[in-house]
């Protein structure tokens, strides 16, 4: 990739983490552990909550483990954007998304051991699973998860362009030229 190329992602990313960590701060400094305040009626709150396992309520063991995956997954990522020769920029623009997130929460868990989490919004209901409101996240979980969607959006479905250069062909024929007796 072109080094320029690569300060733009890096720039997407640094900015994902000063809004998630300025936001944090914001919340650390104004809110009480799980006392919420109303935004938007029943639909948006502020609530700060210490997420100790992962995103969406899961855990699948310590914090420490999280940091380890976290830190494999930084690593592939990065070595991606240093080795990458091709791909689009969605893809590109995606993996900023998921870089910026990840180390935003990573500072977390070195800093506090767990993840500051305190957008609390309301989404429908999926009473077959249980959901009657949405996990409490915060800029890097919405950075993290909008990446995702963006990168199998991108891996998913077919591009419409060839990318190998062997397949193109001219979009428009090159006009026949007659000879001007009309023979």
């Amino acid at each position: 990739m072109r080094r320029l190329n690569l300060y733009y992602y890096l720039l997407i990313a640094f900015l994902i983490i000063a809004l998630d960590q300025v936001t944090k701060i914001l919340v650390l400094n104004h809110l009480v552990e799980n006392v919420s305040v109303s935004l938007i009626g029943d639909l948006l709150y502020l609530r700060l909550i210490f997420n100790e396992g992962g995103a969406m309520g899961t855990s699948f063991g310590p914090s420490w483990l999280y940091m380890i995956l976290t830190i494999v997954a930084l690593i592939l990522i990065i070595r991606y954007f240093i080795t990458s020769q091709s791909d689009g920029v969605l893809i590109k623009f995606s993996l900023a998304l998921i870089l910026g997130g990840a180390i935003g929460n990573l500072i977390d868990r070195i800093a506090y051991g767990r993840v500051i989490d305190f957008i609390d919004m309301d989404f429908p209901d999926i009473s077959a699973i249980g959901l009657y409101r949405w996990y409490t996240y915060n800029v890097a979980d919405a950075a993290i998860s909008v990446g995702l969607v963006v990168f199998a959006v991108c891996i998913f479905i077919p591009r419409k362009h060839p990318t190998n250069p062997s397949e193109l062909k001219p979009e428009v024929e090159a006009p026949v030229q007659t000879d001007p007796s009309g023979r």
